[in-house]
């Protein structure tokens, strides 16, 4: 058994002994634990496994908010760029094609596409006697990072990261799910460039939550066929929401869907490219929301397409390199040794967002980041965009921290992914301190009728009562036994 021992004097000790004041706590069957917490600015860790390599999943948005933020500023923002020759527009044509840049840009959407080109009319431009060129040739290699769960791919919070990125990368429909053993029928909303094939069959509550789920395969074309089962919905549709596979061709067909919709025509054809004309000038730009509210975004709702779309443009801006996830990988361990001092050493970073299983971080690294986090937060105002327990984000229903003393008391990043539950943050404790802490749960698994329990969401997570244990021994700065 793990005993920390906190005194008076903020000192942090840790020790195998047997104690008798308290009940131990117990890891959960088979699990990885690991655990750290301090005051920040104290030299004092209390650490249980701190120094054994977890998966962080989401709690790595924590590294990519720190380097965001540090080499970007809170006011940098993504640019999609309209360019054009120069002396182009001439008596209502334009003369040459015309390119737009894409930049990796979240947040961008179609309307906003239609406001860009629109700019072209209020020029009184209504022809392009040349090609519409998708400008991608700042980002390379792959759109979904290494490491992530197959499986996951069709679903949007799996959306690519790429350089173009419109309505998120995600795509919403249907499926008619009324009569039991009927096949299920999609419905695709007007103007979404997808198709949707479907075999998948109405099934009832229980055989659907008893392991029938609902499978997708997909192809480069955003085309996805649908097997498996769907439970019955009395006469209520089954949503759907898909990630898009080949985001350039979606590029592709939305840009020629808002060419039409702000009435520009043109000759050629809507095509994306890697290599643009010389001498180009800049018609008109639109900025993504700045750095902060990205930021704000990204860490309270856990969002991994900010995530990786803001890795990547490290990658990108900082190292002068296309924008890969690798390259992000190497922008973010690079910003926070040079301007931060933290030295990540042998930790592994597969991508901005956590999603990769590849990642590997230890609690005291992770705790190194909170602890600049918190010593620096004047100036980088993070902790004021984390989850607050009971109130917001993913802390705002985690069932953990929904109780006192730990409701509103918790401000932290969770980390989510199959077997693996996190949380990276701080606490204020009855005596007022905020401490940093780090708890990671690595591992975890439970029988059968439990994972179904889960999925139909009629049970909280079984490890939250050990999360919990935890968290109200910090808050009340009392010794922990830990028990395997």
């Amino acid at each position: 058994m793990l005993k920390f021992i906190s005194s008076a004097f903020a000192i942090f000790l840790s020790v195998l002994t047997v104690c008798s004041a308290q009940a131990a706590i117990s890891v959960p069957e088979g699990s990885r634990i690991a655990l750290a917490f301090k005051e920040p600015g104290s030299d004092s860790v209390a650490a249980y496994h701190g120094d054994t390599f977890m998966i962080p999943a989401s709690t790595q948005k924590l590294l990519t908010a720190l380097a965001a933020s540090l080499y970007f500023g809170p006011d940098w923002q993504f640019k999609t760029r309209m360019l054009a020759p120069k002396g182009a527009i001439q008596n209502g044509v334009l003369n040459g094609d015309l390119v737009l840049e894409f930049d990796g840009a979240p947040d961008l959407t179609r309307q906003a596409l239609v406001n860009l080109l629109a700019y072209l009319k209020q020029q009184k431009v209504t022809q392009i006697n040349g090609d519409i060129l998708l400008d991608v040739s700042g980002y390379g290699g792959y759109d979904h990072g290494d490491g992530w769960s197959w499986n996951d791919l069709p679903i949007c919070f799996t959306a690519p990261a790429s350089a173009v990125v419109i309505d998120r990368n995600c795509v919403f429909a249907q499926l008619k799910a009324n009569q039991l053993g009927a096949v299920a029928e999609p419905i695709i909303p007007a103007g979404q460039p997808i198709t949707i094939t479907s075999e998948a069959r109405v099934v009832t509550q229980q055989e659907y939550y008893s392991g029938c789920d609902l499978r997708v395969d997909m192809n480069s074309s955003n085309n996805y066929h649908l097997t498996g089962c769907i439970p019955q919905q009395s006469g209520k549709p089954w949503p759907l929401s898909f990630a898009i596979t080949d985001p350039t061709a979606w590029g592709v067909e939305l840009v020629s869907w808002a060419a039409r919709r702000a009435d520009i025509s043109l000759t050629g054809q809507v095509k994306a490219v890697r290599h643009i004309p010389d001498n180009l000038v800049e018609l008109a730009h639109v900025p993504s929301a700045p750095l902060k509210k990205l930021l704000d975004r990204m860490l309270k709702r856990s969002d991994n397409l900010i995530a990786d779309s803001l890795s990547r443009a490290l990658g990108h801006y900082y190292l002068k390199r296309a924008a890969s996830y690798a390259a992000g990988a190497d922008a973010v361990r690079g910003i926070l040794k040079n301007k931060a001092g933290i030295d990540l050493g042998s930790a592994l970073l597969a991508d901005g967002s956590g999603l990769s299983a590849h990642n590997l971080i230890t609690a005291k690294q992770m705790l190194e980041v909170l602890d600049y986090i918190a010593l620096h937060d004047d100036e980088l105002k993070l902790i004021g965009l984390l989850p607050v327990a009971g109130m917001s984000g993913t802390l705002g229903s985690r069932g953990s921290v929904q109780n006192p003393p730990l409701v509103k008391n918790v401000t932290a990043k969770t980390g989510t992914l199959q077997n693996v539950s996190n949380l990276a943050g701080f606490i204020t404790t009855a005596s007022g301190k905020r401490k940093a802490f780090v708890l990671m749960a690595n591992g975890l698994t439970f029988p059968p009728s439990v994972r179904q329990a889960l999925k139909a969401h009629r049970i909280a997570s079984p490890h939250y009562k050990f999360e919990r244990q935890i968290l109200e021994q910090i808050y009340r700065e009392a010794p922990i036994e830990i028990t395997e």
